[in-house]
C-alpha cells in the first residue's frame, strides 16, 4: 500500500478555568469530557495528557496540565470552529492548532 498526503491537525488545550486560573475539574474528568465531546461528533483523534505554560494575554503566566490532541485526515471537519467550542465547553481563552503536511498509510 501506498503512502498517502494526508493532513494532521495539533490541538493544545490547558485544563484551568480563564476565570478562576485553577483547575476546576480534574485532567481525568476532563480528558473524558473531550473523549466524549469527539465520540459524539464522530471524529477521529489521539489524546495525549501533558504539562504546559502559557502567557495569557493579561501578563499572567500559566503553568497547567494540558490535552494534546491529534488528528489526521479528518478533511471534512471545521478545525477553527472545533477549536473554539472546545475552548468554550471548557472555558479556555483559546487553543492552539497547528497544522502539518504528511503521509499516511495504515499498515
Amino acid at each position: 500500500m501506498a503512502m498517502k498526503d494526508d493532513v494532521e491537525y495539533q490541538m493544545y488545550i490547558g485544563c484551568k478555568d480563564i476565570s478562576l486560573h485553577d483547575e476546576v475539574v480534574s485532567k481525568d474528568d476532563l480528558t473524558e469530557m473531550v473523549v466524549h465531546f469527539f465520540e459524539s461528533k464522530k471524529i477521529d483523534f489521539s489524546l495525549v495528557p501533558a504539562k504546559g505554560g502559557f502567557l495569557h494575554e493579561d501578563g499572567w503566566y500559566a503553568v497547567e496540565d494540558t490535552l494534546c490532541i491529534n488528528i489526521i485526515g479528518s478533511r471534512d471537519v471545521d478545525i477553527m470552529k472545533l477549536g473554539k467550542s472546545l475552548s468554550m465547553f471548557m472555558n479556555q481563552e483559546c487553543v492552539l492548532i497547528v497544522k502539518n503536511n504528511l503521509q499516511s498509510e495504515f499498515s
